[in-house]
C-alpha cells in the first residue's frame, strides 16, 4: 500500500490551519532501503478533490484509492475546501487561491512531487468534478489532464436553486444578490475563452452514471466541447451519485491518465 500522511499546516491564504491527506508510493523507497542505495526521486501527482459535504478523508474512507495509488505508483493529494465550491468566496475564505497557489507550493516543497506540468493531474467527483475542471482549465499551464466524475459543471445552478443543498450558501459564495463572473466560475465560458485564445488545454475526461441526477451536466459538457472542437472523453454506465460509482470510475480515470508507474525526472 501507499504510505499515508495526514498533513496539518498553517495556510497563509486562509489564515488558519488546514488538513490534507497525502498518499506516497513506497515501492521505490523500500527497494532503496533494502539495497542501501538512497536517491532523491519525484513522482507524478494527482490532486483529488472532494464533493459537497466532504473533506480530506472522503476518498480514504469510501474508496480504495490507497490501493490504486500504489498500483500506479503516484502521489495523491486530497485537500479540504469544505462547501466552498472551490471558490474565492464573496463573504468567506479564498479557497481557490489556496488550492491553486499555496497548496501546490507546499506539497512540492515538502514531498517528492514533480513540479512539471506533464506530471500534475487533477480529478474529483460532484462539486469536486467542477473544482477539478475549474482548477485544470484556469491553471492550464500547471496540469496535463483533468478527470471529472458526475461533476456539477453548471455553476449557475447553485444560486438558481437547482442544487438545493448548495443554494443556501450562495450569498457567501457569490454575494447578495448572487452574481457569478463567467470568466472565473463558469466551466463552459472558461473552456471557450481559452480555446479561442490558443491556450493548450489539459486532456479531459468526464463520466457519469445514467441514474445520476448530475447526468445532464456531463452530457452538456461533452456536447459543448464537441461544438468548439475541444477533445473530451465522455463515458457513462449504470450507476448513481455514490461511492460505488466513484470507486469503479476512478480506476478508469487513472488508467486513462496514463501514469508512468514510478519515479519521474
Amino acid at each position: 500500500m501507499a504510505a499515508y500522511f495526514h498533513v496539518n499546516f498553517h495556510s497563509c491564504v486562509l489564515s488558519m490551519s488546514v488538513d490534507v491527506s497525502v498518499l506516497l508510493p513506497e515501492r521505490d523507497r523500500i527497494k532503496q532501503f533494502e539495497e542501501k542505495t538512497y536517491n532523491q526521486v519525484k513522482y507524478q501527482t494527482l490532486y483529488l478533490l472532494h464533493g459537497f459535504t466532504g473533506d480530506y478523508m472522503t476518498y480514504i474512507r469510501t474508496s480504495n484509492i490507497e490501493r490504486y495509488a500504489d498500483e500506479h505508483q503516484i502521489m495523491v493529494v486530497m485537500p479540504s475546501v469544505y462547501n466552498s465550491a472551490y471558490t474565492d468566496m464573496k463573504y468567506g475564505m479564498d479557497y481557490f487561491t489556496y488550492l491553486s497557489e499555496e497548496l501546490m507550493d507546499f506539497i512540492e516543497r515538502t514531498f517528492p512531487a514533480s513540479p512539471k506540468r506533464e506530471n500534475r493531474f487533477v480529478a474529483g467527483m460532484s462539486m469536486g468534478g467542477y473544482g477539478a475542471y475549474k482548477l485544470g482549465i484556469t491553471c492550464a499551464d500547471k496540469f496535463c489532464a483533468i478527470g471529472g466524475i458526475a461533476g456539477s459543471y453548471h455553476a449557475q445552478y447553485r444560486y438558481q436553486g437547482k442544487v438545493n443543498t448548495v443554494s443556501t450558501l450562495c450569498e457567501a459564495l457569490y454575494g447578495d444578490p448572487p452574481a457569478m463572473t463567467p470568466e472565473i466560475h463558469d466551466i463552459f465560458t472558461m473552456m471557450k475563452n481559452r480555446k479561442e485564445n490558443g491556450v493548450e488545454l489539459p486532456r479531459m475526461y468526464t463520466c457519469c452514471g445514467t441514474e445520476d441526477r448530475r447526468y445532464q451536466d456531463s452530457v452538456d459538457l461533452k456536447e459543448f466541447a464537441d461544438e468548439f472542437g475541444i477533445p473530451l472523453v465522455f463515458e457513462n454506465g449504470p450507476g448513481k451519485h455514490d461511492a460505488v460509482f466513484f470507486d469503479e470510475y476512478i480506476q478508469k480515470i487513472l488508467d486513462w491518465m496514463g501514469f508512468v508507474g514510478g519515479p519521474v525526472e
